[in-house]
């Protein structure tokens, strides 16, 4: 079994890849509350103005929380110590997993 200074070290020279792989999973798991939020939002608006702001949501807002999030989880993981990042990688993924389990995204 590999030690958690191999897995430590391997995870850092990936920390962009790893903070991806997050930022999509918590994209997956909140995307459909943020949009019933919005559609409720702009129920009363009218279509062309409901569109736009999808548009908007889809492009700017998602594209934005995406840039912001994985830059600060980056951030995060890379002052973490070689085993606390293992078991932060690890067990994030794996709460991510059982998320998305649950919504039955997987």
């Amino acid at each position: 079994m590999a030690s958690p200074g191999f897995l430590a070290h391997w995870m850092r020279a990936h920390l962009t890849e790893i903070a991806f792989s997050l930022t999509a999973m918590a994209l997956v798991v909140g995307g459909p509350y943020v949009n019933t939020g919005v559609k409720n939002l702009a129920r009363k608006f009218h279509w062309l103005l409901r569109y736009a702001l999808f548009v908007f949501l889809a492009v700017a807002g998602y594209g934005i929380l995406a840039n912001f999030v994985q830059r600060n989880t980056r951030g995060f993981l890379s002052v973490l110590s070689d085993g606390q990042l293992v078991v932060a990688v690890l067990g994030l993924h794996l709460i991510m997993a059982w998320l998305l389990k649950r919504d039955r995204k997987i």
